[in-house]
């Protein structure tokens, strides 16, 4: 409200235009610093210049148009990934299900061979139970000793 009170529709055009390139700047020049670092350099950039065109914005007004940037900046990043990642999802579960169509096709076939081995091998006979010998009915003395 503040900022809209006191200055101009293009004025704000030009802030938050500035404030985007602050941002932009502290993202890819200072791609190993911390958030913290980032937003100084950001506010930094974006105060500079605009003073530089005569602009006059208090510190707290530009931090909150940076980091309005920032936010339009993750939520276009989120969806680019959501979007980047559907067709790999589409893939990874089209992989899948060829993987698994693959293995039922062999487990199939492995079936079919184990079943054409076990019909195609003679039926086993049973072998003739052993018959007893005769026994004699004589008795041999046992002797001890």
């Amino acid at each position: 409200m503040w900022l809209e009170a006191r200055t101009t529709a293009a004025q704000r055009e030009v802030i938050h235009k500035i404030a985007g390139e602050g941002f932009a700047f502290a993202q890819t020049a200072f791609k190993e610093a911390g958030g913290e670092r980032k937003l100084q350099e950001a506010l930094q950039y974006a105060s500079l210049t605009l003073s530089s065109q005569g602009i006059v914005v208090s510190k707290v007004e530009l931090k909150s148009a940076i980091e309005k940037a920032y936010l339009e900046y993750k939520a276009k990043t989120k969806a680019v990934l959501a979007t980047e990642a559907q067709p790999n999802e589409h893939a990874a579960q089209a992989a899948a299900k060829e993987a698994v169509s693959g293995l039922a096709a062999k487990l199939n076939d492995f079936l079919a061979q184990a079943t054409a081995e076990v019909t195609s091998v003679a039926p086993v006979q049973p072998e003739p139970a052993p018959t007893p010998a005769p026994v004699d009915s004589a008795q041999i003395p046992v002797t001890t000793v």
